[in-house]
């Protein structure tokens, strides 16, 4: 169940540009997911370096 409008406990966007409301899913190997998500702020920080990763392979293809 939702929380109600302005909920103490509801979701603040960190950064100005909010997120996509499709979720990007994939498969991981056994015991991955538990170490990513004990990692503190690992959302944003996989974020940041799935846009690094994205960034450098469309640099590298259009040198190509």
């Amino acid at each position: 169940m939702p929380f109600k409008k302005n909920h103490e406990f509801r979701f603040l966007p960190i950064k100005s540009q909010s997120l996509d409301t499709l979720p990007l899913t994939l498969k991981l190997r056994p015991g991955i997911r538990d170490k990513i998500r004990s990692i503190p702020n690992w959302q944003s920080e996989l974020r940041d370096t799935i846009e690094a990763w994205l960034q450098k392979k469309l640099d590298q293809t259009a040198q190509d």
